[in-house]
């Protein structure tokens, strides 16, 4: 995998990325109105990180690009953690134990559940199976 230049494509699509996933966790938050909604908002980042980096960093599934405008831009700003650390310092501290070992235990699941989806699709596609 080569590095990308640092230019102004690669920055544009990583703000547009950025734009549209901090407007879908704005709106996912809004209508999942519970004192853990970034912790789902977290989960399902990493699961969808997890399918992303898997196949596409080493096999090249998904282009640099896509992964940057995607994984960098959009999962990056849909995914929060300084919300999650504001969230955790304004609870009682028996809730902010259960939220913090939350997050970091369901968001690395998600990562290794998402990464399990492709290994299976991957697999099923490489036998013939999904077509």
């Amino acid at each position: 995998m080569t590095p990308m230049r640092t230019d102004l494509s690669n920055l544009l699509i990583i703000g547009i990325g950025g734009f549209f996933g901090a407007i879908s966790r704005f709106l996912l938050s809004s209508a999942v109105a519970t004192p853990f909604n970034t912790l789902i908002v977290n989960v399902l980042g990493s699961f969808a990180l997890g399918m992303l980096m898997y196949k596409s960093g080493f096999l090249g599934y998904v282009s640099q690009r896509t992964r940057m405008g995607f994984g960098i831009g959009f999962l990056g700003s849909f995914t929060t953690f300084s919300t999650f650390a504001i969230q955790s310092y304004q609870m009682a501290p028996t809730f902010a134990i259960i939220n913090i070992a939350a997050n970091v235990i369901l968001t690395l699941i998600a990562v290794l559940m998402g990464r399990g989806v492709i290994i299976i699709l991957s697999k099923r596609k490489e036998s013939g199976v999904a077509k």
